[in-house]
Parts: C-alpha cells; sequence; structure tokens
C-alpha cells in the first residue's frame, strides 16, 4: 500500500524529455531515404512540440521540409526489432534522429504555430482489448502489444501516461464489464487513486476484416469527450486515441501566437533559502514556455522580487504553475488564487 501510495501521489504533471527526436523506419541508408526519414521525423517533432499537426500548406512548413535533414544535429541507424522484421523491406532501418533544439523553437516561431512545453499533464489510461476473443486490460505490466503501442505513441505526441496497477482495487472499483461498457462513474471513481489530471477510456476490438475499431472517452477540465477510428493496425488505433487527447490538452496549455503579446506580471517569490533554490528558481521559470522574460529586480533575505514577460496570457500561466505546483501561491482560497491580474504583485511559496 505504501508503493502504491507513492505511485499515485507522483502521477500528476510530468516534464517530458526527447520531445526533439524522432524514430523513423527508412528502406536503406541511403541520402535519399535519410532525408524522406527527416521530413517524417521533422513533422512527428513539430506536431510534438505544438500539439497540432503542422499544417502543410504553410508556406514556412514546406520550405522547412524540403531541408528538414538540416535541421538534425545528429542521427544514426539500427536495426529492426525481431517483430517487426516481416513487415518491412529487406535491408530496413531504424533511423533515430535528434532535431536541434532552437531550430525547431525558431521554425515554429516563424510558422506561427502553437507552442507547447515540456511540463504536461499526466493522462490515466483505462484500455480494454478484445484480441481474438479474450478481453484484457492494459495494466502497468502488460505484455500485450497495445502496451508497446502505448509507450511508442506517448512518446510520438510527447505524453505522459499513467496505467493502473490493475491490482483487486482497480478490480472492484472498475470491472472490465464496466469499463468495456464505457460506464462514467465507475471510470471517474477508479482514477481518483491516480492522481492524474485528466483520463482516457477506450475499448479496442479486432473487426472481421482484420481492421481495428476503437470507441474511446476523454475526460478533462470538466468535459467528457468522445472518439471512434477504424484503423488497419493496433499501433494506428492507439496513436489516433492519443493524439486527440494530445490535441485537447494542447488547447488548453499551448501558446497561441495571437495572444502572446505585452503581458508582464510582478511576482515577489519567499522561501528562497540558499544559492541553490535561487538557481533552481531562475532555471525553472527561464525554461517554463510561458515567460519570456525573466529579470530579478531585488533579493531581500529569503524574498525574491521577479518581473516577468509572459509568451502567453495570465490565464496560462497559472494553468502552468497549477502543473507541477512548484510556485504556490500565498493567498488563501482557489479563487483568490486564480484572480490576479497584469500590475498585482503576487507573493508565492518556492516549494521545488
Amino acid at each position: 500500500m505504501v508503493l502504491v501510495s507513492l505511485f499515485c501521489a507522483t502521477s500528476a504533471a510530468k516534464s517530458i524529455e526527447g520531445l526533439y527526436g524522432a524514430k523513423i523506419m527508412v528502406p536503406d541508408q541511403t541520402v535519399t531515404s535519410r532525408q524522406q526519414g527527416a521530413q517524417e521525423g521533422l513533422l512527428e517533432v513539430l506536431q510534438r512540440v505544438s500539439g497540432f499537426a503542422a499544417p502543410l500548406d504553410n508556406i514556412v512548413i514546406m520550405k522547412a521540409l524540403g531541408i528538414a535533414d538540416q535541421y538534425l544535429y545528429q542521427y544514426s541507424y539500427a536495426t529492426l526489432e525481431a517483430d517487426l522484421q516481416g513487415e518491412s523491406a529487406v535491408g530496413s532501418r531504424w533511423l533515430n534522429m535528434k532535431f536541434e533544439n532552437n531550430g525547431i523553437q525558431r521554425l515554429i516561431k516563424a510558422a506561427k504555430l502553437p507552442r507547447w512545453g515540456k511540463n504536461r499533464p499526466s493522462i490515466m489510461v483505462w484500455l480494454a482489448v478484445d484480441d481474438e476473443g479474450a478481453r484484457e486490460v492494459i495494466s502497468d505490466g502488460s505484455v500485450h502489444l497495445a502496451r508497446k503501442a502505448l509507450n511508442e505513441g506517448a512518446m510520438k505526441r510527447g505524453l505522459p501516461l499513467v496505467l493502473p496497477i490493475n491490482d483487486l482495487e482497480d478490480s472492484i472499483n472498475l470491472p472490465i464489464e464496466q469499463l468495456w461498457g464505457l460506464y462514467s462513474d465507475p471510470i471517474k471513481i477508479a482514477s481518483k487513486r491516480y492522481g492524474a489530471e485528466s483520463v482516457l477510456a477506450a475499448r479496442l476490438f479486432r473487426g472481421v476484416k482484420g481492421t481495428w475499431k476503437g470507441q474511446w472517452q476523454f475526460f478533462f477540465d470538466g468535459q467528457e469527450l468522445n472518439f471512434v477510428f477504424e484503423t488497419d493496425t493496433l499501433n494506428e488505433q492507439v496513436l489516433a486515441g492519443l493524439t486527440s487527447s494530445a490535441q485537447v490538452l494542447a488547447d488548453k496549455y499551448a501558446l497561441k501566437p495571437s495572444r502572446n503579446m505585452g503581458n508582464h506580471l510582478n511576482i515577489e517569490v519567499d522561501l528562497v533559502d540558499s544559492l541553490r533554490d535561487y538557481a533552481s528558481l531562475t532555471k525553472y521559470l527561464d525554461k517554463l514556455a510561458i515567460t519570456k522574460r525573466v529579470v530579478i529586480k531585488q533579493l531581500k533575505g529569503k524574498v525574491i522580487s521577479i518581473d516577468l514577460a509572459l509568451n502567453g496570457s495570465f490565464e496560462q500561466f497559472k494553468q502552468t504553475l497549477r502543473l507541477d505546483k512548484k510556485l504556490v501561491s500565498e493567498v488563501l482560497t482557489d479563487e483568490q488564487a486564480s484572480s490576479f491580474e497584469e500590475g498585482d504583485r503576487i507573493r508565492f511559496l518556492w516549494k521545488p
């Protein structure tokens, strides 16, 4: 029970690493194949960093795709996994790529795409799969191919997923029959122990023609959204569900270019007890996608006064802070905490 408690306490927002990497299957190691793989990889990275598919009719994106391999700073080839050997052409390899962070950020700015920071809300995933008549709930320890599909989909879309332990408590709160029926209330109740900011539930099955069909429910911010997909493969089905969820989250948290002008905020941060705290606080603020400029105005005892220029709205700044709760407002109520506006000087506590 201690382990479960620790797991649940840490299943909130997560910082996503590897936002600028991509792994694409290529038929060989020729320059042409590498350039084509770089184009696919660039589109994947842009979607991961912005939360939305890059518009191919955008002139900036079109030009970038023509020189996609120039955005790379590192690439290598790797042998395909054994279970993929039979599905690919002879000589196929993984092309592992890392794109240059600043170059991607400049491209996103030039193309006027949304920008989604690496600190992202977690998604609790309840996935029931009917594979040839046998139904299974995909848990953290599952060996079903759907588990691998979730891992790969989460990596492609930059999502922190939480999977159920599928122990006795989960079985009581959400029997597989109720998950398969996508009953909202039991799904919400079973999800509470995991502390995720959103919940994604789905039932998937293989149709008579071999295609995969899925019905998905996404619970977030008081909304219940439904998606239905039919795909050729299980991987495509899982990626479709995760992509739709990512777009809902990005629509709330990603910074929209049209709203990113001229917002300033003055804050005071208490409990900065050491040089180490000072360094970690300034680094934290600098790396937030919402902050355009961080200016230290005054350091007095344990309190730092800071002027922030924001890339987005005040509401987005508040939403960003709620994700990891490292900067906590001293005001007493949630209503007060959500009411500050430009020109206010708000006092926070630093809780790294």
